[in-house]
């Protein structure tokens, strides 16, 4: 899944926020927002930044309702009833006039009409609709999970299909660049628990500066959820293991890489280090060849010297 050539991928402030705006407003399928993103509105936008844009936004918006729409769950339910003989798609038209995501209604809707109370139940039935016994819902989940590209089964597999498939692109690029790493299950062996996606052996110079783990997003880098990274990972990496980097494969708000958080040792990057720009450390004689002792010393100081001087993770 790659990045579309010639697409923009690190976005000002102000494209961003008519993104955002654009997504905010629209009135109708987050899948339908998307489309219309991607072939009119914004075509120079890289689509894959698009859809992350939008899956923040969309995510934000229903933790915000999602009280208001359970508080409701009766009149929707009765509505449901009342129309489900005239529409064959009524629940996605239910949807998009309440401005709901298609799956997140049909969980509603099945909470209230089986009593559901524990939210395994009805992921049960999301996962199994010839499970529910009323064909016409049934039928109507179904059809939302085709519908929606935010919430349910087959979102959150393509989202880990996408997420596996560019940590494995991190280690191919690290592997063919002669960078010699662990990854997490190595990390985890050795008694880690919150590990990067792999950690250098020995550390590499990027730019003249050291480097000690690759941390992979499949994600768009905003400055917001950039910083909810740096609290909730990547502090903590540059505390236990020093400075690193974090490649948002589908780009990010132009502000991000210079924001005074990542002075804890991040850089961010929307692509695998150019060749020309890396200095490796190889562990044995007679490979590619190695910095200078001097480097080696300079950069190994660094590393300690900036891992030493990071705040604790609060």
């Amino acid at each position: 899944m790659a990045a579309a050539a010639g697409k923009t991928k690190i976005l000002s402030s102000g494209k961003y926020a008519q993104i955002c705006q654009f997504i905010n407003g629209f009135h109708g399928l987050p899948m339908d927002c998307e489309f219309e993103m991607r072939d009119t509105y914004f075509p120079n936008v890289d689509p894959m930044a698009l859809m992350c844009i939008l899956q923040s936004e969309w995510s934000n918006k229903s933790r915000t309702q999602h009280f208001r729409h359970e508080q409701r769950a009766k009149k929707l339910l009765k509505t449901y009833e009342k129309q489900a003989p005239m529409y064959s798609d009524i629940i996605i038209r239910m949807a998009c006039a309440e401005g709901i995501n298609p799956v997140a209604l049909c969980r509603i809707l099945l909470q209230e009409k089986y009593d559901l109370r524990q939210r395994l139940q009805v992921s049960h039935l999301l996962r199994n609709p010839h499970l529910i016994s009323d064909p016409r819902l049934a039928a109507n989940v179904q059809q939302c999970m085709f519908s929606d590209n935010q919430e349910g089964p087959i979102t959150d597999l393509r989202r880990r299909i996408v997420g596996e498939e560019y940590e494995l692109k991190l280690k191919d690029l690290s592997k063919q660049s002669g960078i010699h790493f662990y990854d997490e299950q190595d990390l985890r062996r050795m008694g880690y628990d919150k590990t990067p996606d792999i950690k250098m052996i020995l550390p590499f110079l990027y730019k003249g500066g050291v480097v000690n783990w690759i941390e992979s997003k499949a994600n768009f880098g905003d400055t917001k959820s950039h910083k909810r990274n740096i609290h909730l990972q990547l502090q903590s990496y540059c505390n236990r293991f020093g400075p690193g980097i974090i490649i948002y494969w589908f780009g990010y708000q132009e502000e991000t890489p210079s924001l005074p958080d990542n002075d804890i040792g991040i850089t961010v990057l929307t692509d695998f280090p150019a060749k020309e720009d890396l200095v490796l450390m190889q562990p044995t004689e007679g490979q590619a060849t190695a910095p200078s002792p001097a480097a080696v010393e300079a950069a190994l100081a660094q590393s300690t010297t900036i891992a030493k001087a990071a705040p604790n993770p609060s």
